[in-house]
């Protein structure tokens, strides 16, 4: 039968093997970006471990103890009985220095600054008192610590500066200072009694001297038109003798004499000043204004605005506010 298949072996197809699965892409770009992650993470860090070594770290001042260390070495040790610091000077005199102002200046961003005043009394009771101010702040190097910018001993007071007698204020936004009034003279009966005012500044590595300027004169002699008569006949004493030769020494030492006796007149004079407003790196103008009797008579109302040199760190003063 033709039809009929003869049996035989059956010949099989040939295995197909699945190909291998492919991978995806994705999961090396989550290496790669962890990779990158990782490495600016460790940049990062030492980059702020660099900033922190390198920039000096925000100090907070104690008040107290900075006032306390600055003041025993400057002055010696602190007295529990006379309640001040005794210091005793060169010339082996005795002073008992006291803190008469004290500010501790707090900003964003910035370490703390502190400034103070201090006044040291003769116990001498000779007239020879003293006044200073410091000013602690951070050192500008880094892990420079703290450091002192002080004027401690200005013998320019016959009469001690008291706390009512110191002013604290910023100057511009860069600058605080102090005016002080600083007297010479006591008994306005026998001379003229003058007080002026003084105001100091840190500039770098110092205290500058901003500005000396008159602030009050008292002089009392009695009579008012009495006390011109008498200075009027002095002066012409004194120009008739500037007008003579002096060939000997005796004359110079009279006409010398002449100049130190000048008879007091009646004076009471006040000036006030006011600082202008803060509105940048360095201090504005002083507005100086003067009201009060001189001679016996009303003072004219007359103001002065000074101003401020930057180069030179001073306010100009005019001649007529100037102290002698």
């Amino acid at each position: 039968m033709s039809d009929l298949i003869e049996p035989g072996v059956a010949e099989h197809a040939p295995i197909q093997t699945p190909p291998p699965p492919k991978r995806r892409k994705w999961g090396r770009y989550v290496l790669y970006t962890l990779a990158v992650l990782g490495g600016l993470m460790i940049a990062l860090l030492a980059a702020v471990f660099y900033k922190a070594s390198t920039e000096p770290q925000l100090i907070k001042i104690d008040e107290a103890a900075s006032i306390d260390e600055a003041m025993t070495r400057t002055y010696g040790k602190y007295s529990q009985e006379k309640k001040g610091w005794v210091y005793v000077d060169e010339s082996n005199e005795p002073f008992l220095v006291r803190v008469i102002q004290q500010a501790r200046i707090e900003a964003v961003g910035a370490s703390d600054e502190l400034f103070f005043a201090v006044s040291g009394l003769s116990l001498k009771g000779d007239g020879r008192n003293f006044y200073g101010v410091f000013q602690i702040r951070a050192d500008t190097k880094p892990g420079g610590g703290l450091v002192e910018i002080s004027s401690p001993f200005r013998y320019e007071s016959d009469v001690p500066v008291t706390p009512e007698k110191v002013r604290f204020e910023a100057l511009s936004e860069r600058t605080w200072g102090w005016v002080l009034k600083v007297q010479n003279g006591t008994k306005p009966s026998a001379e003229q009694v003058m007080l002026s005012n003084v105001m100091l500044a840190p500039h770098g590595d110092e205290i500058a001297l901003l500005a000396r300027f008159k602030a009050a004169v008292d002089a009392e002699p009695g009579d008012c038109a009495q006390a011109n008569v008498e200075h009027e006949t002095w002066r012409k004493a004194v120009e008739a003798m500037g007008n003579q030769e002096q060939t000997t020494e005796q004359q110079v030492h009279e006409a010398e004499a002449m100049d130190e006796t000048e008879p007091l007149r009646c004076e009471h004079s006040r000036w006030t000043y006011r600082t202008a407003d803060v509105v940048g790196p360095l201090p504005g103008p002083l507005t100086v204004s003067v009201k009060g009797t001189q001679y016996g008579a009303p003072m004219e109302a007359k103001s002065w605005k000074l101003m401020f040199d930057s180069k030179a760190f001073v306010y100009n003063v005019p001649d007529e506010l100037t102290v002698e």
